[in-house]
């Protein structure tokens, strides 16, 4: 008896001390993400259980290396700085997307969303979300939905953000939010028997709310953060080594779930149809060229072949209709004369009534 509880309380020292050492271990990780300066303003992105993360409403702070302002409303959508973010009116412009449609580097006033809004006279709701595949914006969507928010926006239309980038995000666990230091898994399309399905996203509330902490009260190591972290310490470890087993197979490719371009594109279309119809919405696709004479590809084309009520527009076209210089979307975000080309594009062909012609 008495050597069963002395084995036993070494083992449960062994696993203390062990726990203090991975705790330290952790907090060293949290410091370097604490200690960088994050062009974002502190609270700008949460967990969210169904896609990872998100970006959060009632936001506002300036962007400390671009020079460009965050605002969000109530609802969660971008707005200016001098916008009111409580009052909204029904019928706008609503857009999905990634960094390109959210307008990283530029004001919310000049993103294509507000300016194809002012163009026709309706309000704008800017859902785009920097670090966002076709699976989070979908997911976004139906968030939307399930809160009640499209049944008080209704919007007249709905614009998704393309670019060529985005259909390999859509299939991969680790958008660009993700870090070497902390494991951000977040929700992707994999394929299920004959079947696309969305995988749900490893629960990292923990490690998010650890990050605000590091960046709320700076990287010193209190008492308060070092008990949180040690109760932590079990459930990262989990986290850490299921992040980088998943990491391994997809570097391997026994993880790859073989979903192609083309179904990743229809699965996206077919979802936001769904979502919209009960408001009757009409949807517009735009592909945004980061190359040169970057036309969309046959998968974007078969897909929009097989949504014959989307309107699609090639980016491309307004590029060169509006002599907008590479250096304002070859390789980069959007510069304004490229957001201002796509509003006017959009604007036109919502006036003409009519989809946008065929590419060759």
């Amino acid at each position: 008896m008495k050597y069963l509880v002395y084995m036993t309380s070494v083992i449960v020292l062994i696993l203390l001390v062990f726990n203090i050492f991975i705790t330290i271990k952790i907090h060293k990780q949290l410091t370097k993400v604490g200690a960088k300066n994050s062009r974002w303003p502190v609270g700008a992105y949460i967990y969210d259980r169904s896609i990872g993360f998100d970006f959060a409403s009632n936001v506002s702070g300036s962007i400390k290396k671009d020079r460009f302002y965050v605002k969000s409303h109530q609802l969660g959508y971008r707005i200016g700085e001098s916008e009111d973010p409580v009052s909204y009116r029904e019928g706008g412009v609503l857009s999905l997307g990634c960094s390109f449609t959210y307008g990283d580097q530029v004001e919310s006033e000049e993103t294509f969303t507000q300016l194809a809004a002012d163009g026709l006279n309706i309000p704008a709701y800017n859902y785009g979300i920097c670090s966002f595949s076709y699976t989070h914006a979908l997911l976004k969507a139906q968030k939307l939905k399930d809160q009640g928010v499209l049944d008080k926006l209704k919007p007249e239309y709905v614009i998704l953000g393309c670019w060529s980038g985005l259909p390999e995000r859509s299939r991969s666990p680790f958008p660009p939010l993700a870090s070497r230091n902390v494991p951000l898994p977040a929700a992707y399309l994999t394929r299920d028997g004959q079947s696309i399905k969305i995988q749900s996203p490893m629960d990292i509330e923990g490690i998010f709310n650890l990050i605000e902490l590091y960046r709320k009260e700076g990287t010193d190591l209190s008492f308060k953060k070092f008990m949180k972290i040690y109760f932590s310490a079990p459930r990262i470890i989990y986290l850490y080594v299921k992040n980088n087993r998943l990491a391994q197979q997809l570097k391997l490719g026994t993880a790859h779930n073989e979903v192609s371009d083309y179904e990743v594109y229809d699965f996206y279309f077919s979802g936001i149809e769904n979502i919209f119809s009960a408001y009757g919405s009409k949807i517009i696709v735009l592909f945004m060229p980061n190359e040169i004479d970057e036309h969309p590809d046959a998968a974007l084309k078969k897909a929009i072949d097989g949504h014959p009520g989307i309107i699609f527009i090639d980016g491309l076209n307004a590029i060169d209709k509006y002599k907008v210089t590479k250096r304002d979307y070859v390789g980069i975000h959007p510069k304004p004369a490229a957001h201002k080309a796509y509003a006017q594009e959009i604007v036109d062909l919502v006036r003409l009534g009519i989809p946008a012609p065929d590419q060759d």
